[in-house]
C-alpha cells in the first residue's frame, strides 16, 4: 500500500498567513493565507508518492483540555482580523482538490492526527504527517514520519533525537517538564530544553521524576537542582497536568462526519481507513471558481491533475546494467547512436583534485540506464573493469561531439572529466540548475529531493551503499549499479518534468542562455583557483594574535577578572551585572536575557569602553580563526593554489555564492580585510586585474524605472550620492558638500535599493524618525517614477505572486523564506529582487563573453565576487586586456544608461583596488 498523508491544515493556515506578504484582491479581501494554502496543496499534489491524503483542521472551538485547565491557550492573541476573513474558505479549497477533510469537536487536530496515524500504523499501513508543529514529533514511529514542506524537512526517529535529545516516545516528557508559553501549558518553572531532557534521560518519565526529589537534590549535575526539588514538592500535580495538556489522544472517538457527507467512521475497521484516505478528481469548476473569486488564476495555470504522475511502467528499476569490458564495444557502439544522454560520475572523494574515478553512469530513455566500473576494489569472478584508457580513447570523442549532455549537478561531472583529460562539449540540461530556476528559494535542490518531489518516487542514498561514506571504490559493482544507474535514470526522468516547467514560466532564455553557458565556466573557474601568499598570512595570523592578546588585557582590566570573551552568557553578566552598563530597551534573546549581538555592542559603544573592545576582539577574531590560519590549510597540494567552490544554486536573487572557502564576506574596507586580500597573488611573470560594475544596482533602477533625472545623472556622469545628497537636503547648486552630506546621500540611494524605510534609515543615519521620513519624501519627489516602478512591482507581488528581472529570471513572492526575519523582510527582498537578479544576469553574460574573447590571450578568471570579476593577465598583455575587459563588460548589454565598470591592476587582489 502507498503511504497516507494526514496533512495539519491548521498549522498551514498560521504559517501561509505569516509566510507570506501581504495579498487582496482588486475589492481589497486579503487572500495571503488562502495564497499560501492554495500553492501548499498544488505542491504537495505534485510532490506525494500516493493519492492517500486526509486534510485535518481545528474547529476553533474549546476541547476537552479546556475542561482540563481553563487557562490552557488563554494568553493567545486574538487571531488577526486580516485571517479571520479569510478562515471560512480553507476547507472549500481542500475539498475542491478532493481531500478529505476531518475535524472533531471537542479534540485537537493534533488528535485527530495521532489517533488516525495510530490506527493506521496498526493496520501496517505507513503514514506521512505535514506539519511544522514540534508537538507531533511524539507521534514519530517506525510506521510514521513527518514532512515539514516550508523547511523541506523529513522527521523520523533520528531527528526527533537530535532535536529532543531523546527518542519520540519520551518527547512527551520533555513537553510536560518544559511547558509551553504559546499554548499556556504551565510545565515545570524553571525547567529549559537542556534540563528537561536531562531529567527525562536520568530518571524516565514525569511521574519518576515527581518521586525522586531526593535524588535530584543530590545530583550535582542537574543545574538549580534545589530550587527544582522544591518546586516539585510543593505542586506536582502541575507537572501531571502538563503532560495531559501535551500529550496527543491517539485513542479518540472517530464519530464525526466525514466532507459533510454525513458518514460517520466510528465503526470503521482500521483497514478501511486507507480507502477513506483516497482523495478524488479535483473539481474543476469549484477551483476555477475560488480562483477567480481570490484572484488566483496564475496558480491554476501550474495545476494540471495527474500531470505530475510517472506512468508505472515508466519508473521500473530493474533494467540496469553492468558494462564490464566483454561489453564495452557494443555498448560504445549504443552510445554513438544517441543524440541526447545522461551522465553521472563516481569518485573516490568530493575533493576536486585528490579523488579518482570509480565509474561512469548513462542513461538515455525511459526504461534503462548502464554503469560503467572503473576502479572498483573487489570485481565478480570472470569479469574485468573497464580501464581509464579505453574511456579516454572510446568516450571522449562521444563526450566532445554533438550529442546533448544532461545530469544532475554537471559542474562536477564536468570537473572529475577534466581531472582525466576529457573535455566536454554540448552541455545540455541540468536538473539541479532547471530546479533552482524555477523556485531558487527552496532548500534543496539535491536529486533525492526533486526526484520524491517532481516523480514521487524515493531513491538510493549514497550513505546507504557506502557504508559511513567510505570512498565509492569498495562498494561492491551490484550495488554501485543499482545506486548510480538510478542517479542517471532520475536524471533523466526529471528532464521531461522539468523542462515543460522552464517552457510555462518563461525561463527558457534565462536557463539556456544564461545558467547552462555559465556550468562550464564555473568548473573552468574552481579548478583553475588563486595563488595565496602563506608567508603572508603566517605574518597576519602572528600579528592578529599579538593584538588579540591586548584586547584581552584590556578587557580584563575593565572586568576586573578573567573570562571567556567568546561566551555570550559571562558576556552579559560582566557587562550588564557587574559593569551596570543600562540595557533599557536592547534585545533580548529567546531566552529572556540581554543579547551580546553585534547590533547591542554597537548601540553601547559610545557610552563605555567595553562592547567597543569587545566588537574589535571579535572582528580580529573572525577573521583570525576564519581567513588567515584556515587558507593555507585549503591550498592544494596538487596544484598550489587554493580553490573555492562558486554556487549556481544558493542565492534567492541569482547571484553566485562561494564557499570552502566563502570569499565573499572577507571585508572590503577595513585596514584587516586588505590585509588579508594582499595575500591573494599572481604567479610570476603575471599581475592581477580586477574589474567591478560601478553602482550597477543604481544604473539599473534608472534603467527599470524610467525615471528622467535619475537617467540623466549617469549620462552625464555626475556623482550620484552627491546630487541626491544635495536634492534631497536642499543645497544649493554649485556649493561643494560636506564628506558627511555625500554619505547621506549614498545611504538613502542603497536605501530605497533594498527597501529601507524611515525607521531603519533614521538608525543607520542617527536622525529623527520624522527627518528619515522627509529624506524619504524628499528622494521619491526627485526622482517620481522610481516610486512609480516599485508601486509596479507590489501590484505584481499582488496579482502574479512574482517578480522578474529584466531576463526574465523569477523569485515567487510565497517561497522566500522569512525564518528569523522581521514581517516586512518579504516585501522588502521582493522589491529588490530584479535589481539584484539583473545585476546577477549582466555578470553572468559578461563571465560568458569575457571566456571566449580570453580563451587564447593567457589570461584567467580566477574569482568572482559581487560585481566584482577577478582576472590572473600576464604582465606584457596587461594594457590590451583591460580595454578587452572594459569593452566586453560595458557592452554587454544596452541599457538607457551607461553601464561602468572600475578597472584595477597590481601584484595581488588588494593592490589592484
Amino acid at each position: 500500500m502507498s503511504k497516507v498523508f494526514l496533512i495539519d491544515g491548521s498549522g498551514y493556515i498560521f504559517r501561509a498567513f505569516f509566510a507570506v506578504a501581504p495579498l487582496s484582491t482588486k475589492d481589497g479581501f486579503p487572500t495571503n493565507a488562502l495564497y499560501g494554502f492554495f500553492r501548499m496543496i498544488i505542491k504537495l499534489l505534485a510532490q506525494a508518492e500516493s493519492e492517500h491524503m486526509i486534510m485535518v483542521f481545528d474547529t476553533g472551538k474549546p476541547t476537552f483540555r479546556h475542561e482540563m485547565y481553563k487557562e490552557y491557550k488563554a494568553n493567545r492573541a486574538e487571531c488577526p482580523s486580516e485571517l479571520v476573513q479569510q478562515m471560512p474558505f480553507f476547507r472549500d479549497i481542500s475539498r475542491a482538490f478532493g481531500l478529505k477533510v476531518i475535524e472533531q469537536h471537542g479534540f485537537e487536530a493534533d488528535d485527530v492526527i495521532g489517533t488516525l496515524a495510530k490506527r493506521l500504523g496498526n493496520a501496517g499501513i505507513e503514514t506521512v504527517i505535514i506539519s511544522g508543529d514540534k508537538d507531533l514529533m511524539q507521534l514519530v514511529s517506525d510506521k510514521v514520519t513527518i514532512y515539514d514542506a516550508m523547511k523541506d524537512a523529513w522527521i523520523g526517529r533520528d531527528q526527533v533525537k537530535e532535536k529532543f535529545g531523546v527518542p519520540p516516545e519520551k518527547v512527551v516528557e520533555v513537553l510536560a517538564l518544559m511547558g509551553d508559553s504559546s499554548d499556556n501549558v504551565p510545565g515545570l518553572k524553571g525547567v529549559g530544553p537542556k534540563t528537561a531532557t536531562q531529567l527525562v534521560e536520568l530518571f524516565g518519565d514525569t511521574e519518576t521524576i515527581i518521586n525522586s526529589v531526593e535524588q535530584i537534590r543530590q545530583t550535582k549535575a542537574i543545574r538549580g537542582r534545589e530550587k527544582l526539588a522544591e518546586t516539585i514538592v510543593a505542586d506536582p500535580e502541575i507537572l501531571r497536568l502538563s503532560k495531559k495538556l501535551v500529550a496527543i489522544d491517539c485513542d479518540m472517538p472517530l464519530t464525526f462526519e466525514l466532507n459533510g457527507s454525513g458518514q460517520e467512521l466510528v465503526n470503521v475497521p482500521d483497514n478501511d481507513l486507507y480507502s477513506v484516505a483516497l482523495r478524488t478528481e479535483p473539481n474543476a469548476d469549484a477551483l476555477a471558481q475560488l480562483a477567480d473569486q481570490f484572484e488566483f488564476a496564475s496558480l491554476l495555470r501550474d495545476f494540471k491533475p495527474g500531470a505530475t504522475q510517472v506512468k508505472k511502467e515508466v519508473v521500473k528499476r530493474d533494467n540496469y546494467k553492468t558494462i564490464y569490458k566483454e561489453d564495452f564495444a557494443e555498448f560504445v557502439s549504443k552510445l554513438k547512436s544517441v543524440r541526447h544522454f545522461v551522465f553521472d560520475t563516481e569518485t573516490t572523494s568530493l575533493d576536486l583534485f585528490d579523488s579518482k574515478l570509480v565509474g561512469l553512469a548513462f542513461c538515455w530513455n525511459d526504461q534503462e540506464a548502464f554503469y560503467l566500473p572503473i576502479a572498483h576494489t573487489e570485481v565478480p569472478t570472470g569479469k574485468e573493469q573497464i580501464t581509464l584508457a579505453e574511456i579516454k580513447k572510446d568516450l571522449e570523442p562521444i563526450f566532445c561531439g554533438p550529442a546533448l549532455k544532461s545530469g544532475q549537478n554537471m559542474k562536477y561531472d564536468i570537473q572529475v572529466l577534466a581531472n582525466n583529460n576529457i573535455a566536454i562539449n554540448n552541455v545540455y540540461f541540468d536538473t539541479m540548475v532547471a530546479s533552482y530556476l524555477l523556485n531558487p528559494d527552496r532548500r534543496s535542490h539535491g536529486l533525492s529531493a526533486l526526484s520524491k518531489d517532481y516523480l514521487g518516487l524515493s531513491v538510493i542514498e549514497y550513505e546507504e551503499v557506502t557504508a559511513d561514506k567510505i570512498d565509492f571504490s569498495h562498494v561492491d559493482i551490484p550495488a554501485a549499479t543499482r545506486y548510480s544507474a538510478e542517479d542517471a535514470h532520475m536524471a533523466w526522468l526529471l528532464i521531461d518534468k522539468l523542462h515543460p516547467l522552464l517552457k510555462q514560466r518563461t525561463l527558457e532564455q534565462v536557463f539556456h542562455d544564461i545558467e547552462m553557458p555559465l556550468v562550464a565556466i564555473l568548473a573552468k573557474l574552481e579548478r583553475t583557483g588563486v595563488k595565496i601568499d602563506t608567508d603572508l598570512l603566517s605574518r597576519i595570523s602572528k600579528d592578529f594574535e599579538s593584538q588579540l592578546g591586548l584586547l584581552e588585557k584590556q578587557l580584563y582590566e575593565l572586568a576586573g577578572g578573567e573570562f571567556n570573551i567568546n561566551s555570550t552568557q559571562q558576556l552579559s553578566a560582566i557587562m550588564f551585572d557587574k559593569l551596570g552598563i543600562q540595557s533599557k530597551g536592547l534585545k533580548k534573546t529567546k531566552t529572556g536575557k540581554i543579547s551580546t549581538n553585534q547590533g547591542v555592542l554597537e548601540q553601547l559603544a559610545d557610552s563605555h569602553p567595553f562592547p567597543s573592545l569587545v566588537l574589535r576582539y571579535r572582528s580580529l577574531y573572525k577573521l583570525k580563526s576564519t581567513y588567515v590560519d584556515v587558507l593555507p590549510t585549503l591550498v592544494s597540494a596538487q596544484t598550489l593554489r587554493l580553490h573555492s567552490r562558486f554556487n549556481q544554486t544558493v542565492t534567492g536573487t541569482g547571484r553566485l555564492s562561494s564557499s570552502d572557502p566563502n570569499l565573499q564576506n572577507i571585508p572590503i574596507r577595513t585596514t584587516e580585510g586588505a590585509s588579508i586580500r594582499a595575500a591573494f597573488i599572481a604567479e610570476p611573470g603575471n599581475l592581477i586585474l580586477t574589474a567591478d560594475y560601478s553602482q550597477i544596482e543604481l544604473r539599473l533602477l534608472a534603467h527599470l524605472s524610467g525615471d528622467e533625472n535619475l537617467i540623466q545623472t549617469f549620462i552625464e556622469d555626475v556623482d550620484i550620492h552627491t546630487r541626491t545628497a544635495r536634492e534631497i537636503l536642499g543645497l544649493m547648486p554649485g556649493f561643494p558638500i560636506s564628506a558627511e552630506e555625500r554619505r547621506i546621500g549614498k545611504t538613502i540611494n542603497f536605501g530605497i535599493v533594498y527597501g529601507m524605510g524611515p525607521f531603519r534609515l533614521s538608525k543607520e543615519l542617527e536622525i529623527p524618525m520624522s527627518t528619515a521620513k522627509s529624506y524619504i519624501e524628499n528622494y521619491f519627489n526627485q526622482y517620481p517614477k522610481v516610486q512609480k516602478y516599485f508601486d509596479s512591482l507590489e501590484r505584481d507581488i499582488e496579482e502574479k505572486g512574482y517578480v522578474e528581472t529584466l531576463f526574465g529570471r523569477k523569485r515567487n513572492v510565497a517561497d522566500i523564506d522569512t525564518t528569523g526575519r522581521d514581517k516586512e523582510f518579504v516585501i522588502r527582498a521582493a522589491l529588490n529582487a530584479p535589481l539584484q537578479g539583473t545585476a546577477a544576469d549582466i555578470i553572468k553574460l559578461a563571465m560568458l563573453k569575457l571566456d571566449s574573447a580570453l580563451k587564447d590571450s593567457g589570461a584567467k578568471l580566477i574569482l568572482q565576487v559581487h560585481d566584482e570579476l577577478v582576472f590572473e593577465v600576464p604582465e606584457g598583455q596587461l594594457d590590451q586586456i583591460k580595454e578587452l575587459v572594459r569593452e566586453e563588460m560595458e557592452n554587454v548589454v544596452q541599457l538607457k544608461v551607461p553601464l561602468k565598470v572600475g578597472i584595477g591592476s597590481g601584484n595581488n587582489w588588494q593592490e589592484a583596488h
